[in-house]
């Protein structure tokens, strides 16, 4: 098989598989192990056909990075759930670990805007940034330890949003900008 189509038939599923995912994720709150599994599956496939058992192993770099994504994250602080990380995976093994490094950044930068607007939206910068300013004058003028954690009340952001737009930024950069 022509390893340019193989190539098209994996963008095309990196685009159905992040648009389904937002959907279910807007939906359900949820990335379902039965959308991303595939995607994945078929990722590992399609990276076989374009190169043997080294396109295999490229594939697999870009499965475990997805992964890998997460758990950093996560050691960071929860920011991804386990749904956002499978489908990072899947479009790591559809597409392969540089050009999930590029769709990371794509989606890290516009969860980043996305998350401000979300929260200058529903008026909860405002009121955080009221509530710090309010412990640390308790903090400094009356020796009263600072305490912000539940100052706020979590704002979510269905994250398959960032991670579809970032995709799609980084198949714009790669193969309209790049490749032309």
């Amino acid at each position: 098989m022509d390893t340019g189509i193989v190539e098209w038939i994996a963008v095309a599923a990196t685009v159905l598989v992040a648009a389904v995912a937002v959907y279910t994720d807007l939906r359900w709150h949820k990335i379902f192990n039965a959308l991303t599994a595939p995607f994945a599956l078929l990722g590992l496939v399609l990276f076989a056909l374009r190169g043997g058992w080294h396109g295999l192993l490229l594939g697999l770099a870009g499965l475990v990075m997805g992964v890998a994504v997460w758990f950093i994250t996560n050691l960071l602080g929860r920011i991804l759930g386990a749904g956002d990380s499978k489908l990072l995976a899947a479009i790591g093994a559809l597409l392969g670990p540089q050009f999930l490094l590029h769709a990371f950044i794509g989606t890290a930068l516009i969860g980043g805007v996305l998350a401000i607007l979300v929260a200058l939206w529903r008026g909860y910068l405002a009121r955080s940034v009221v509530t710090l300013v309010r412990s640390l004058y308790m903090r400094m003028a009356q020796r009263v330890p600072i305490d912000i954690a539940d100052s706020s009340p979590r704002a979510r952001l269905p994250y398959a949003i960032p991670i579809f737009l970032g995709t799609m930024a980084a198949l714009y950069y790669h193969y309209l900008y790049t490749v032309s």
